[in-house]
């Protein structure tokens, strides 16, 4: 009991085995929050159907070059967001929800080690465990990773990246080797998403090393021999896809990142200063060490002291303002959108409560404590409430009720959303007709008694489904998910 209590009251103490095996906590830690945060639960909302059957589509048809959505091409993003997600599911031929949570999960717990790596680079190990515990318990962070998105991938390259730099940066023996982790890392960040995943980690570096009035290091990057890391990926994947498609599709989805910057009619448009007031809410719960921060660095002249942990306050700080600005002259936002600037509030945050620690010693027997008290309130806040509010809109229901009824007749798609398309390939593992109503009701289809129809409708009296009803089908099941899209199947009856 002494020893344990001994162990909780130095939990971030930097003392050679004590702080290896804090490292390890930390990565169970994440684990077991990402992995019990997801437990029981389903497909549900609009982008997560979407992307997992882009995944699946690509382990049934063995193209991971190509993002297809029910046999269409998806351009928005290149391929490799996809792969982590396609790569699991290729592991069983009826996967299950959790299978495709893994890669997702996985990837998170990486974020955070490299969040900690750079805090413990430029910080110390304590600040650096801390700025990983913190990230770790970000609400944000933790829903960012319970829906299936290319962003968590786009996450994990733009931190490892920039992981690569701090690392490289100072001239270290291996200079070469960390700045090939800086640029291979930042090619995997684009052919995950596109342009924002060089934007991000090459104008945090270049903003950081002009605030540093360290010019020639900017001409030392692009002039270092690891620049291939980056050219070679990007230039490998245009050939590719240029032999099998044509150039259209690599244009785009130059086309897709450029239009959502600048076209004010981009899905998700929102004014400039959004994200700044977005910025509030996503540290929290430790939104009020940015602020403990923010006092101690400007405070009156003569309270003021030496400035600890100064260069992972000034790199941190650029990777969020030039992140935050950037993205602010885009005009599509989504809160989600700011998920390649997570691991620099975090480390922000430590910074802060490293602060603390000094200012107030015994704050730091109560670290373990609060850290164990966030996850047991996480999880019993996904489990008991969350999960089973969002598994109300899975679709799943929907498609136990076609597989029940799978081999009597087709099955067909009408009016499909993107989401209806992702979840059919995701959960029937193959590509499904899709029909429009004057299809349907011109009887442009085998209409064999078994045929079932699955149709998205805005409204539950949609005059399709009462033309249905006259011709023998009847409504097996039914599913509603967002404000107004329901789903509904029908049945011929046999």
């Amino acid at each position: 009991m002494l020893r344990f209590k001994t162990w909780s009251q130095s939990f971030f103490e930097d003392s050679g085995r004590k702080s290896s095996r804090t490292w390890v906590v930390l990565l169970v830690f994440t684990l077991a929050l990402l992995i019990l945060s997801v437990w029981g639960l389903d497909l549900s909302g609009r982008d997560s159907p979407r992307v997992a059957g882009i995944a699946r589509e690509m382990t049934v048809t063995s193209d991971y070059l190509i993002p297809r959505l029910n046999g269409e091409n998806f351009l928005e993003y290149p391929s490799l967001g996809y792969w982590p997600i396609a790569l699991s599911l290729s592991m069983s031929k009826n996967p299950s929800d959790f299978l495709a949570f893994l890669p997702i999960i996985v990837l998170g717990t990486g974020t955070v080690l490299f969040t900690y790596l750079i805090g413990k680079t430029l910080a110390g190990e304590q600040i650096g465990l801390m700025a990983g515990f913190i990230l770790a318990t970000m609400s944000s962070f933790v829903t960012f990773h319970r829906h299936f998105r290319v962003d968590p991938v786009l996450l994990f390259f733009t931190t490892l990246s920039l992981y690569g730099f701090v690392v490289g940066y100072p001239g270290s023996r291996k200079r070469f080797v960390c700045l090939s982790v800086f640029y291979l890392a930042m090619a995997g960040a684009f052919l995950s998403k596109g342009i924002v995943g060089v934007a991000i980690p090459a104008a945090t570096v270049v903003v950081f090393l002009v605030t540093k009035k360290d010019f020639k290091a900017i001409g030392k990057l692009l002039l270092n021999p690891a620049i291939l890391f980056l050219i070679l990926p990007i230039f490998l994947w245009v050939v590719s896809v240029w032999r099998l498609e044509g150039l259209d599709i690599f244009k785009e989805i130059i086309r897709q990142s450029i239009w959502r910057f600048s076209s004010p009619t981009a899905d998700h448009a929102k004014p400039f200063y959004y994200y700044f007031t977005q910025a509030l809410t996503v540290p929290l719960p430790w939104t009020i060490l940015l602020f403990v921060l923010i006092w101690y660095r400007w405070r009156p002249a003569p309270l003021r002291e030496p400035f600890p942990y100064g260069s992972l306050l000034w790199f941190a700080l650029v990777w969020l303002l030039t992140g935050l600005i950037g993205l602010s002259f885009a005009s599509a936002k989504r809160p989600l959108y700011l998920g390649p600037l997570y691991p620099s509030f975090a480390l922000l945050a430590a910074i802060g409560w490293g602060l603390i620690r000094e200012k107030f010693p015994r704050v730091r027997r109560w670290e373990f404590y609060s850290l164990l008290a966030i996850l047991l309130v996480y999880i019993g806040t996904y489990l008991l409430i969350i999960t089973p509010m969002e598994k109300k809109e899975s679709l799943r229901p929907l498609y136990e009720a076609i597989l029940s009824q799978q081999g009597k007749g087709p099955i067909y798609l009408v009016n499909p959303s993107e989401t209806t398309r992702g979840a059919s390939v995701f959960y029937l593992g193959e590509k499904i007709p899709v029909l429009n109503d004057q299809d349907v009701l011109s009887g442009r289809f085998d209409s064999q008694p078994g045929t079932m129809l699955l149709i998205d409708s805005n409204v539950s009296d949609d005059p399709l489904f009462s033309a249905l009803q006259s011709k023998g089908y009847r409504l097996l099941s039914q599913k509603k998910y967002g404000k107004t899209v329901g789903v509904y199947l029908y049945l011929n009856r046999p």
